[in-house]
């Protein structure tokens, strides 16, 4: 019905053919050897204390938030925006932008101090303006809608293990978007989805249906990384866990990394290398073996880190990383990393734009459809309401009456 197909194509386009699973093998990936050159080794080191700087100067004037997931994961976040991931802060909604989903959502200052250092419209006044009433920069990520238009994010987070499904969400979509649009000439849609999560992420059932899901749908284009930092929020997780997530993992299907030094640049980008080549219709999990709260030593490694309790100590904790006195510092030196990285994206984009002209010069018919998509043409409540079949008029199931229509 085409109801049902302009409903696909919305998912398909995300926030603006599958097949069945065969037999597997239960296994964990073994990693080939992918180096970080060492002059970007040291300027994503610089560019992941900086960004721990920012979240702890935007909390503490906040004197609320969560320390532990930005400081924890700082490295992280230097290696996907300033290598890993394909994006164009200039047109933040490009068809073809990898995603990036915080389902570990109260972590937020990890995702608004990335943003502004890669380059999005998320001036220093907003990152300083954290959790204050209309900031851009509110205390869980929002989509963008009538009160936040906060560039980069791709789905409101914040209840635990939900940001999972969305982005696996988004990486059907993305597969969906594909197996329609994409043709032997032209490629549109090849990109990445990737979503950081933590303990209590994988402690809500949401996540493993959800990834359940995604190894059955054979979504080799989700990358999931895995802030294990074995703390939640009242204890260390050993209290009430002893799973082990990489057997959890592979039982649903997914390729597993596990990364005992979630902090080494090199290893985080070798992992996330594989996971990006990866076709064998299997999801990448990596798991990120990290320090909480890390760089606040009088609380890091403990469930005193998740929240503001490191608050106190901020100050000593900027000296100790080499940050300068100065609040809220970005050097000159990660601007124009950033700067360039964002310069040599701009490539890829423009080709893709290319690209995307000559495929709907060939493909007018299904370009229609997805420039009337992009647009955000729907039809009207009275056009969709008509286009439900009548009844029978037969007693029915209502699973039946939802599936007919």
């Amino acid at each position: 019905m085409k109801f049902v197909g302009a409903l696909v194509l919305a998912l398909a386009l995300g926030v603006d053919a599958f097949t069945p699973a065969s037999p597997r093998l239960a296994r964990t990936v073994a990693m080939k050897g992918t180096a970080t050159a060492p002059a970007v080794e040291q300027t994503l080191a610089t560019a992941a204390n900086e960004a721990r700087g920012l979240a702890m100067d935007s909390i503490a004037a906040a004197e609320s938030g969560h320390l532990g997931l930005p400081l924890g994961a700082a490295e992280i976040g230097a290696v996907l925006w300033g290598q890993s991931m394909t994006y164009n802060p200039a047109d933040p909604t490009w068809l073809n932008r990898d995603r990036f989903v915080l389902s570990a959502g109260h972590g937020s200052m990890f995702l608004y101090s990335w943003l502004h250092m890669a380059g999005y419209d998320i001036p220093m006044d907003e990152v300083k303006n954290f959790r204050q009433w209309h900031s851009a920069t509110p205390g869980h990520p929002e989509f963008p809608n009538s009160e936040h238009t906060t560039p980069g994010i791709e789905a409101t987070t914040g209840p635990l293990g939900a940001g999972i499904s969305n982005a696996v969400g988004l990486a059907a979509s993305e597969k969906m978007a594909a197996a329609r649009f994409n043709t032997k000439d032209h490629k549109l849609f090849d990109h990445h989805v990737y979503v950081l999560c933590g303990d209590g992420c994988l402690q809500e059932g949401v996540s493993a249906e959800a990834m359940s899901f995604a190894a059955h749908e054979k979504l080799d284009n989700l990358i999931l990384l895995f802030d294990s930092n074995d703390v939640t929020l009242d204890k260390m997780a050993e209290f009430t866990q002893s799973e082990d997530h990489a057997m959890r993992f592979t039982a649903y299907g997914w390729d597993v990394i596990t990364l005992e030094d979630g902090h080494d640049l090199a290893a985080i980008n070798e992992a996330i290398e594989q996971g990006k080549t990866n076709d064998n219709g299997k999801p990448t999990a990596i798991i990120c073996k990290t320090i909480i709260g890390k760089g606040i030593d009088e609380v890091a490694g403990t469930n005193a880190a998740h929240g503001e309790a490191g608050v106190k100590f901020v100050d000593g904790a900027r000296k100790s990383i080499g940050l300068p006195d100065d609040k809220w510092y970005v050097s000159p030196e990660t601007y124009s990393f950033f700067e360039d990285k964002r310069a040599e994206m701009a490539k890829t984009y423009d080709a893709w734009q290319e690209t995307y002209a000559a495929w709907k010069k060939a493909n007018p018919e299904l370009a229609t459809v997805l420039e009337a998509a992009k647009a955000k043409e729907r039809k009207s409540p009275e056009e969709i309401l008509a286009m439900i079949p009548d009844s029978a008029g037969k007693p029915e199931a209502t699973r039946q009456s939802g599936s007919d229509i």
